[in-house]
């Protein structure tokens, strides 16, 4: 381990949980935008694979990153489309 990474794990050998999240979100937002470098179980890698795999995410040229935010929103749609009543060949 290098001193860069030395300061990202606690004494127990875990991530630091600020730098966990940190990478979970970067990670989130390039996945969105179509990055094929992040594998699809991001979320579900124990701390070393995350560093070894997504650790990149951390670099200067991604802080960026840190100003989007990324959220799912569901839409509820009450009543059914309404269909076409025309009986011609288009409907």
């Amino acid at each position: 381990m290098d001193s860069k990474t030395e300061s990202i794990w606690l004494e127990t050998g875990l991530l630091k949980n600020e730098v966990r999240e940190k990478i979970l979100h970067r990670c989130e937002i390039l996945k969105y935008m179509g990055d094929d470098c992040i594998p699809c179980i991001y979320d579900q890698l124990p701390d070393h694979e995350l560093v070894d795999d997504c650790g990149w995410v951390l670099d200067k040229d991604h802080d960026d990153l840190d100003n989007c935010e990324f959220k799912l929103t569901r839409k509820i749609i009450n009543e059914a489309p309404k269909r076409a009543t025309s009986k011609d060949m288009w409907s």
